[in-house]
């Protein structure tokens, strides 16, 4: 789409994004999540006839935008995605037959794969936005626009999965996973990458619950801690490298509640001093140095292996607030606890996801915030 037009379909997209938004619990999602083709078909309808209003709407946030953000290609492709799968999802035939539905997973399968790097293109484009103009701020268009993102990847990945179950998954859900598998599996290549960058990690050490016990979406699961993981490995590292002492390590411990699983990270990285503590909440604020050389939309990707490794260490400064995103979608929180000259703990509450808890019962978010539009009280 050219940054100075509107899309083609802009009129059809406006009167998508009007109708309702139904909502669909965790708990009714996984009711409903068989493979039989009857479950399949429904399944089908129900989102061949929901997601263009969820897609229309956050359309319409990016369409309202400074113009100057807009046409941040990073950001561009993000948005010619979402017109993408708009169309795409619209123009399928109604899914009357096991075959229609059929080509429809295909069709949904193939716009997952389109959003993947979406994420990464909005964090890498907001950074170049900022770098010119560091008064734009876009911190409530990215909280409605990521609730938004994770509400529909669990739609869609979902209905991919349930025609395909796995031992040990309700649809995207898996039960009694154990965190500390997972960490220790994200820890060794984290461990591997801050050598790379610094010559040097910390060592990581586990105490607590090793077997703790979680029904979880593991994919989320898994972004949060290797986010935490990594803002602990590299403030110790940076802290600590080349002095006489030997880098403490990171400290993992887990423990087992009624409601929440409990893990706690702990660095010994200086801490975050208490006058920036709420800036690290923020979208785009890092500790890590800058790119001041950068050109103005972006030439990093053709940086040195070097630059790559030590941007996918620091990040953008998207990890702390999209943990946070993350951790109270299903009504779990993550929590700084900062000792200014010594270190961080960082505590991720995480709740079950068994049917019938109070956590798999909560709105969908996405449908939640189309009310709250409605309503006005959220920015448009």
């Amino acid at each position: 789409m050219s940054v100075a037009s509107l899309p083609r379909s802009f009129q059809r997209i406006r009167d998508v994004a009007r109708q309702e938004c139904k909502n669909l619990t965790l708990a009714e999602l996984m009711r409903g999540t068989r493979p039989d083709v009857d479950s399949r078909i429904k399944a089908g309808r129900w989102l061949h006839q929901q997601l263009p209003i969820r897609f229309a709407r956050r359309i319409e946030d990016f369409l309202q935008l400074n113009h100057l953000v807009v046409c941040n290609p990073h950001i561009g492709n993000v948005l010619d995605a979402y017109l993408e799968t708009f169309d795409a999802i619209t123009a399928h035939r109604e899914i009357v037959t096991p075959y229609d539905e059929s080509q429809f997973c295909e069709l949904i399968r193939k716009q997952n794969t389109l959003h993947g790097p979406g994420t990464q293109l909005i964090a890498e484009g907001y950074k170049e936005v900022q770098q010119m103009y560091s008064d734009i701020q876009l911190d409530d268009f990215l909280n409605t626009f990521f609730t938004s993102r994770i509400a529909t990847r669990i739609l869609m990945d979902n209905y991919v999965e349930m025609r395909e179950p796995k031992p040990g998954f309700v649809g995207v859900v898996r039960q009694g996973m154990r965190p500390s598998e997972l960490v220790r599996n994200l820890a060794d290549p984290l461990v591997v990458l801050t050598t790379s960058v610094y010559g040097d990690a910390p060592s990581l050490e586990y105490r607590g619950n090793g077997d703790t016990r979680l029904d979880y979406i593991p994919r989320h699961v898994g972004y949060m801690l290797r986010e935490l993981l990594k803002n602990a490995l590299r403030a110790t590292v940076e802290r600590h490298k080349g002095k006489s002492s030997q880098i403490p390590p990171v400290v993992v411990e887990l423990q087992q509640g009624d409601v929440h699983v409990i893990i706690k990270i702990s660095d010994c990285g200086g801490g975050v001093p208490k006058h920036i503590q709420e800036k690290a909440w923020k979208y785009g604020w890092t500790t890590a140095a800058g790119d001041e050389d950068l050109t103005p939309w972006g030439e990093w990707s053709s940086g040195s292996a070097a630059q790559k490794r030590a941007k996918d260490l620091a990040g953008y400064g998207f990890g702390l607030p999209l943990t946070r995103l993350h951790a109270q979608y299903f009504g779990g929180d993550v929590f700084m606890q900062a000792l200014p000259g010594h270190g961080t703990d960082m505590y991720l509450l995480l709740t079950h996801l068994k049917e019938g808890t109070s956590s798999t019962e909560i709105d969908d978010l996405s449908a939640t915030l189309y009310s709250r539009e409605q309503a006005g009280q959220l920015p448009r």
